[in-house]
């Protein structure tokens, strides 16, 4: 396949777009080698170095590898440079932070309902225990980094049965996200003795297989960061700014 030189503005990204198009029309595979930069500079009818900050730009993305010593190879598709790339987007934005919020409830909820037959009594004595880490950690007024570390595999547990990775890497960039908010003192847990009873009355819905009650308590569950996501509540204020 030839590719369309480019001449105009905005040449990075219609780098990479074109770049992405060859790939598709080559039908090139996952493990693929890509053509060299000199290649595809002359193809394109540009300079080698437009052509490498575009390849450069598709490593970021994951779709493109670099093999030291060896060269460029196209990646199957993976969720894993997109999702560090959010992380790294929200942590600034608080608007952006009740986006992913707002969907990740929706989507926590759908799987822990769809799920909720395949509890058993192990995993409600799992999840307990989990819970029982947590208090612990409160009660000597650990660090919240250290609470949110093991929240984080309570949610984790949560969704053992649903067998997809985005939805624990979506779990997993949440996590980082509230770590590093706690960081720079924009956010932290209130009251952390509700904190954990929200919990304990999670594991009951549960383990009364009760629908309607889990996305009730799931909900409550993550009350206060809705509320501080929009700008109320004791969670959104340090001195008077938002934290």
């Amino acid at each position: 396949m030839e590719l369309t030189p480019l001449k105009n503005e905005d040449l990075h990204r219609r780098v990479q777009t074109s770049l992405k198009e060859y790939f598709v029309a080559s039908g090139m595979k996952a493990g693929d080698p890509i053509p060299t930069e000199m290649e595809l500079a002359s193809s394109l009818g540009i300079s080698r170095t437009a052509i490498r900050e575009g390849l450069k730009g598709l490593e970021a993305l994951g779709i493109v590898e670099v093999r030291p010593g060896i060269g460029r190879f196209l990646r199957g598709f993976n969720f894993e440079a997109i999702l560090d790339n959010l992380s790294y987007g929200i942590e600034m934005n608080v608007s952006d932070f009740r986006d992913i919020l707002e969907v990740r409830i929706a989507l926590e909820s759908s799987f822990l309902v769809r799920d909720l037959e395949k509890f058993t009594t192990a995993d409600i004595r799992g999840l307990s225990e989990i819970v029982d880490s947590m208090e612990r950690l409160v009660a000597v007024n650990a660090e919240e980094k250290e609470l949110i570390k093991v929240h984080t595999s309570f949610h984790l547990e949560l969704y053992r049965h649903s067998a997809n990775e985005l939805l624990l890497n979506l779990i997993r960039i949440f996590a980082t996200i509230q770590r590093n908010l706690t960081l720079i003192n924009r956010y932290r847990t209130t009251n952390k003795t509700e904190f954990i009873a929200q919990h304990r009355r999670l594991i009951e819905a549960i383990e009364k297989r009760d629908p309607d009650l889990v996305r009730t308590q799931l909900l409550d569950h993550f009350a206060e960061a809705i509320m501080w996501s929009r700008g109320g509540g004791p969670a959104a204020q340090t001195n008077g700014e938002g934290r």
